[in-house]
């Protein structure tokens, strides 16, 4: 679903269009660029929500956003490329798997003992 700035603040009606506006200027929303502006796809909503939380609910000030804002992204990453790794383990024969998670208990320092905490 594509969503033009006009759109995008009747759907989130915490955010103002001067909000919305600044927060692409400030590079923390990345909307396409379409011929008749730019342009809001369901990732760049779900940033605009958290943008609302993180400046309304929690009042973080406008220098704080882009560590936060990175920190969260590479929080994302990690979760993905975690994501992928399990999938990609769980495609391959129980040995593997094994051996696999044997060396990563291993490599944590938990071992076998530490398995159950």
């Amino acid at each position: 679903m594509s969503l033009g700035e006009k759109d995008v603040v009747a759907r989130v009606e915490r955010v103002t269009l001067r909000e919305l506006r600044l927060w692409v200027r400030e590079g923390w929303v990345r909307p396409l660029t379409g011929e008749a502006g730019p342009v809001f796809d369901e990732v760049d909503i779900a940033r605009v929500h958290l943008l609302c939380e993180l400046r309304k609910d929690m009042a973080l000030p406008n220098d704080a956003l882009p560590t936060v804002l990175t920190l969260l992204d590479h929080l994302h990453r990690v979760r993905r490329d975690l994501r992928h790794l399990t999938e990609a383990l769980e495609e391959q024969p129980p040995d593997v798997r094994r051996s696999v998670i044997d060396a990563v208990r291993r490599r944590a320092g938990t071992g076998d003992e530490g398995a159950s905490s």
